[in-house]
């Protein structure tokens, strides 16, 4: 199972919504939403999608981090009872409670009062109280998972979650803006290949974007996007990321469209490249598409796509969907406009 870590930015809950009727049914993805915006509307319409299509998201509902980082612990933990009471049904969203320097006993034994008797999850952040000082607190809740994001769990620590599964949130450091001059593609992951073996309910990180919310993003004149590829040979089948660059493009020769318009090209030529499986998933279509339109998406359109073709392609790793026969020729299909993208 993969929990990919997200921060409940607007193109993280717009690939979720999208991605809802895929990755529900095929029930091998669970996403992990840490919020980090008080605004609530967007995340409200995406969880009642992913509660509409029975897939399982994992909600912290004390979050601490931007908009919540000023606010007393019993505030945000009251915003997030809202949000998730504000939903019309809730049997596939988990409360979540999120360990920190700031949470508090009262918040503790609050959180076990509200769900009393609901599957929840815990997330082990930096500089926490010991686990298993907060498990005899949350003594007869259903704690189903512990994600540990801050760093491996500890045996002690495994021990302390008891009977609920335990996930390592892995923090993969992407490569920076120099190293991308080198080499435009780098290993993510082989975890899916050996979560198993070394004990865990599932694996996760924070997706290719990364997530991360205080991660920086890298400068546009040097990657135009970058996606996640299964490879596929030589062995074993790991997740690569692959920038798809084009240098710098002056403003007489065409400026960021023309640069983005290079980047479709080397990466249209990179569906053919044996041992690279890149779906197709819907955003690879979606790519293509506009390179056939000639319309480049906006950056901010091209992350969202970013994140749903990783969401997809793992989760279609995973459920044997992919991968599929390399793609020798356009679908007819991407030639007719969708009215529904955005």
């Amino acid at each position: 199972m993969y929990f990919p870590y997200l921060h409940g930015k607007q193109k993280e809950v717009l690939a979720l919504r999208h991605l809802a009727p895929v990755l529900g049914p095929e029930g091998k993805l669970q996403p992990v939403l840490e919020p980090v915006r008080q605004a609530a509307t967007s995340m409200r319409h995406t969880l009642e999608a992913c509660e509409a299509h029975r897939l399982q998201v994992w909600l912290v509902v004390n979050p601490m981090q931007q908009d919540f980082e000023l606010l007393a612990p019993v505030q945000t933990l009251e915003w997030g009872r809202r949000l998730f009471t504000s939903l019309s049904r809730r049997q596939w969203i988990h409360p979540t409670l999120m360990l920190g320097p700031a949470l508090t006993p009262d918040v503790v034994r609050r959180f076990l009062q509200m769900f009393p008797a609901r599957p929840v999850g815990v997330v082990v952040g930096p500089d926490s109280p010991p686990l298993s000082e907060v498990m005899g607190l949350l003594a007869g809740a259903q704690v189903r998972m512990v994600f540990f994001k801050s760093s491996e769990p500890t045996p002690r620590a495994r021990v302390a979650a008891g009977n609920a599964g335990c996930v390592w949130v892995e923090d993969r450091h992407l490569p920076e803006n120099h190293e991308l001059r080198a080499s435009e593609r780098h290993p993510f992951t082989s975890r899916h290949l050996t979560y198993r073996s070394d004990g865990f309910a599932g694996f996760s990180d924070y997706t290719t974007l990364p997530s991360r919310a205080d991660s920086p993003d890298l400068a546009s004149r040097i990657v135009a996007f970058r996606l996640s590829y299964l490879r596929t040979d030589p062995a074993p089948r790991d997740f690569w990321l692959e920038h798809f660059m084009c240098g710098r493009v002056t403003a007489e020769e065409g400026g960021s469209e023309a640069r983005f318009r290079l980047a479709l090209q080397a990466f249209q030529s990179a569906l053919g490249r044996p041992g690279a499986c890149f779906g197709p998933t819907d955003a690879v279509q979606r790519y293509l598409t506009s390179l056939i339109d000639g319309v480049p998406p906006s950056r901010a359109l091209s992350k969202q796509w970013e994140l749903m073709h990783h969401l997809e392609l793992v989760s279609g790793v995973l459920a044997g969907r992919f991968p599929e026969t390399r793609m020798s020729r356009l679908p007819e299909s991407l030639l007719e406009r969708r009215a529904d993208w955005g």
